[in-house]
């Protein structure tokens, strides 16, 4: 049962906890989004230069390895079945019944 907290400006009443968590929830999914990027360039090779130098100017970005990438996504796509609600639980059996 959603308790509602908060009321907009034109008095509709939401659940700021409820609010927050879809920001979250986006927030993750997003960054999945990003990282299925950036996991395509690494495995096509690109994104090895890290820094440039014009001049008296000068440009530098952080890349991830493999590694980096694939940890990143494991703690990401664990954090958005925890906000889905999902529960890694395991079946252990099955009993089948002949009625």
């Amino acid at each position: 049962m959603v308790t509602y907290d908060t009321k907009t400006e034109n008095g509709v009443p939401y659940s700021s906890a409820l609010y927050l968590r879809n920001f979250e929830y986006q927030t993750v999914v997003d960054d999945l989004d990003g990282l299925v990027v950036t996991k395509h360039a690494i495995m096509k090779g690109e994104g090895s230069v890290t820094s440039y130098t014009i001049g008296s100017r000068s440009l530098s970005r952080q890349t991830l390895s493999a590694s980096e990438v694939l940890k990143l996504w494991d703690k990401l796509w664990a954090k958005k079945k925890q906000l889905e609600g999902y529960s890694s639980r395991k079946a252990v059996g099955v009993v089948l019944r002949d009625w």
